[in-house]
């Protein structure tokens, strides 16, 4: 039979862990509605910018911009990871790592000499298992994304692709489709031909042979609006991705808490059935006791 004391604190010790995960469900849908909306609300812009490179890119003939040209040798290629500084969000970080491994592996395969930007503790410790090296670090900003932090990366990484010291830039990170679902993905940054609109306006690489001027003047002339464009998309670029990742750790984590918190719910009832039943076998046998010995008497 079991023993009731230690029943009475296992349920008070699940009560006390589905207090928690409740408020950290609480905590995360709040946050994930105002992560949700950034990011949902990010994406016109820079779905936009992206047609209007390639129309801008089809203006302009036969003009050329280091950030549209792919180099012909490709070597040295920048991996940047997004994953959260906090765990208890199921399967988020882990997935995003295992894309992450595939291009490794692919990029490996190439022949490409790589370098890692990780953002999030939790990318950080995987990387340092699988003893890869980590050009810089990123912590503490994995549920907080800014332009300015976006804008910094941008600079650095567009700096070394014109220097020549960096062949191309690829982003992994989970985009977000809706609260219940998410999914690692993969995009390439730099050059910007690796970037893809919605389909309706191309791209900056498909551009090129399209319609020159596509029935739009330009003013200034495109090579002006290219060379003020073109490092804007790469901001653009890694900020939407921040908000997507951001968004897809609130939801995956929201997700995680509620499905802890029913399992402590069905746990409490299933210890107060046991609980009871313990009881009931208590009282029946100390009954049964006191009507013997009245007997015996």
């Amino acid at each position: 039979m079991a023993n009731t004391r230690i029943l009475l604190r296992r349920r008070k010790s699940i009560r006390n862990t589905r207090k928690i995960t409740k408020t950290m469900e609480k905590i995360a849908t709040a946050k994930l509605a105002k992560a949700q909306n950034a990011a949902v609300s990010a994406r016109p812009y820079t779905t936009k910018l992206k047609d209007i490179i390639g129309q801008v890119a089809a203006a302009s003939g036969e003009l050329k911009h280091p950030l549209l040209e792919a180099h012909p040798h490709p070597k040295k290629a920048v991996v940047i990871v997004l994953t959260s500084d906090r765990g208890l969000c199921g399967a988020f970080n882990s997935n995003i790592v295992k894309h992450a491994r595939a291009l490794i592996a692919e990029l490996k395969g190439k022949g490409r000499e790589l370098e890692f930007i990780v953002q999030g503790k939790k990318g950080i410790a995987a990387f340092k298992y699988l003893n890869l090296p980590i050009a810089e670090r990123l912590v503490g900003v994995s549920d907080k994304p800014t332009y300015a932090r976006a804008e910094g990366i941008a600079e650095r990484l567009m700096k070394g692709y014109q220097d020549g010291t960096l062949d191309e830039a690829y982003l992994v990170y989970a985009t977000f489709k809706s609260a219940t679902a998410q999914a690692p993905k993969h995009e390439m940054v730099l050059p910007l031909a690796g970037l893809h609109g919605d389909g309706s306006g191309g791209t900056a690489g498909q551009a090129r042979s399209g319609t020159a001027g596509a029935g739009f003047l330009f003013h200034p002339d495109a090579a002006t609006i290219l060379a003020q464009v073109l490092p804007l998309a790469v901001k653009t670029a890694l900020f939407t991705a921040m908000l997507e990742n951001a968004a897809s750790e609130h939801a995956t984590r929201r997700v995680a808490m509620k499905n802890a918190t029913d399992n402590a719910d069905e746990m409490i009832k299933l210890l107060t059935r046991s609980y009871n039943r313990a009881r009931q076998g208590k009282i029946t046998q100390e009954i049964a006791e006191i009507v013997g010995g009245a007997n015996a008497l």
